[in-house]
């Protein structure tokens, strides 16, 4: 299972956690066939296939915008980290 946390229409980007993912803390970011694996704390970029440089500093500021709520639901769905 793979929940969307943030998505597209709203925030331009497809925001998901793995329910039965690994430390450390991070999200994967989807846009199309693209998709990228973002740390969140701190917030770094651990992978990339597909976006642009432009892109990639849009998803971070995102991911900066929302980083509460999502390492909230991180422990939520793996409360040791």
């Amino acid at each position: 299972m793979s929940p969307t946390l943030l998505n597209r229409k709203e925030y331009g980007y497809d925001v998901r956690l793995y329910t039965k993912d690994h430390a450390p803390a991070h999200v994967h970011v989807f846009a199309g066939m693209k998709e990228a694996k973002i740390s969140l704390d701190p917030i770094d970029l651990l992978d990339n296939w597909g976006f642009n440089p432009r892109e990639i500093s849009k998803i971070l500021n995102l991911i900066e915008e929302q980083a509460d709520f999502l390492l909230q639901e991180w422990d939520n769905y793996h409360p040791i980290h």
